[in-house]
This record gives structure tokens, sequence and C-alpha cells, in this order.
């Protein structure tokens, strides 16, 4: 193999042997034909960890450093034939039934709703890597029905999307990666929604986020595509592509979790509407676990 991620053969999860080889690519997405990565001598393997089951993107060397640097213009190859705002209202527009985002605001309101007793008011949500910001309006507008009151931050390094997000004028935006100035702030609410996949330290950022909530009433999301996807969807499909760098295991977020030093409340795996498959769950600081059984 001429060249791994990050240029080790353990999981960046558990720290398991990275075995079987699940996927191997032989031709370049568009995200590296974006970068100038050629189809000659070309290989792409997805190799799965012996211990805890999540698979690792593993890139040829040289074209792993080509595609570092995407992260500034994500947005200009996605939505090359249409704008961000065009994908906002389309998705926006999809039925309940239909919409991924509406399925992931349910069962996070579900949560919130078992745990009101214990919350502040007003409750601050901090959602990292908001996107086209689907998730925290349709999050914000469902909540407007409930008696919960939120201060919603998105943070988001594109400057595309910030510049639509800042148009919608649901939540205040921060035009940056997210990083450490975050921790601290305690917020009740933290959601990763298909964000830490992209990063090569994905431990690093859960742990971070799980500091940046109120130790007793912060509640963390994390959603991530599932290992499962490998040959149940197109070997073309994005969810397989270049840059994302691991699909999960349950067993997989459940030790990051713990790694942070949280509680988990739930790790489960989820068939979107859209019929993506991906892992997501909860967790908690056991401070939140005290004072929950506290009030019981």
């Amino acid at each position: 193999m001429s060249g791994r991620l990050m240029g080790s053969e353990k999981c960046a999860v558990c720290d398991g042997n990275l075995s079987a080889e699940l996927l191997v690519h032989s031709q370049p997405d568009r995200f590296e034909q974006y970068v100038g990565i050629s189809s000659k001598d070309y290989v792409r393997r997805w190799l799965e960890c012996e211990n805890c089951g999540t698979a690792t993107n593993i890139h040829q060397t040289e074209n792993l450093e080509k595609l570092r640097n995407i992260a500034s213009n994500y947005y200009e190859i996605d939505f090359s034939n249409s704008t961000i705002a065009e994908k906002y209202n389309k998705i926006m527009a999809l039925p309940d039934d239909e919409s991924d985002n509406a399925d992931r605001v349910n069962r996070i309101q579900r949560l919130l709703e078992r745990f009101k007793h214990i919350t502040n008011a007003p409750r601050k949500v901090l959602d990292i890597g908001a996107g086209t910001g689907v998730f925290l309006s349709k999050f914000l507008k469902e909540e407007e029905k409930t008696s919960r009151d939120w201060l919603a931050l998105g943070v988001e390094p594109d400057p595309k999307a910030v510049q639509h997000l800042r148009g919608l004028g649901f939540f205040k935006v921060d035009e940056k990666i997210y990083d450490e100035a975050y921790e601290g702030n305690n917020y009740d609410l933290i959601t990763l929604n298909k964000v830490v996949e992209h990063l090569e330290n994905p431990n690093e950022l859960i742990a971070s986020a799980g500091r940046g909530l109120c130790k007793d009433t912060g509640i963390l999301y994390v959603e991530v595509p599932d290992v499962l996807t490998i040959g149940r969807r197109s070997d073309t499909d994005n969810i397989v592509g270049a840059l994302h760098n691991y699909l999960y295991s349950t067993q997989g977020l459940e030790i990051s979790f713990k790694r942070a030093g949280m509680e988990t409340l739930g790790v489960f795996r989820i068939v979107e509407p859209s019929g993506k498959l991906s892992v997501a769950g909860f967790a908690v600081w056991p401070e939140f676990i005290d004072r929950w059984a506290a009030w019981t």
C-alpha cells in the first residue's frame, strides 16, 4: 500500500488494528478529480478495524495531501449545478416522512422532552458544521411549538455557506472551524451531524464538543455514516467517497464517547428516509446522570 490515512495502521477510534479490506476504489471521485488526482495508478481502500468494526478510508499519501485543503471550497464543488439556497429550500420543503432532518429533530426532541425538568431556560444549542442550515432551522421551527426557548449558534467554516446561513436570520453564525474556544460555554445541546467522519482525529472533536456542554444539563448528539453502507449503496456514493475518513460501527461511536469521559445514553443504527444508513448517539457527563437520578 502506497499510503495510509495519517500514516498509521491503527484505528483512530479505538487504536485497534486495521485488517479486513471492505472496499477498493480504482477511480477517483469528483472531489479527487477537482484537486487534480489522476486515475493513473490510483487506489483507495476501506479497511475494517478488527476491534471496533469502524472502517477507515486509506489514501495514497500524495492524494491525501491534495485533499486536505478542500474544506474552503467544498460547496463550490458539491453544489456546482445549484445554489446552497436552492438545496436548502428543496430539503426544507420535503414532507416529514421523507426528510432525514425531520427524523433527526424528532429523535432529539423526544430526548429533550424526557429530561425537560433538568434543563436550563433559556437553553443554548450549538450546531458544529452547520452546513446549509437545514437541521438547525428545522429544529428551531419545531421547538417554537414547545415551551422551550433557545439561543442558537451555528459554526461553519465555508464562506459561501456562512453567507447563506446569515441570510436565513434564524440563528447566530460563526465563520470558523470549530475549536476549543467553545469549551466551557455551558451549552445544553451540541450537535455534530455528519461532521465527525470528515476529521482525521474524530475522538478529539467529540471530546472537545463534550467539554462545551453544561455538565449537569448538557446533551451531545453525534450522527455519522454507518459502516454497513459498504455493499448496500453504490461504490460511487458520496458516503464512501474521498472526503469521509471513517464509516462508524455502533461500538466505535460508543468508544469515542467513553474516551471523552462521557456516559452514553444510547447509540443506535438508523435507516433514514433517504435510504442512508447512519449511526447516532447521545452522550452526557456523569453529573447529568447524578442530577437526573436525584430528581427522580
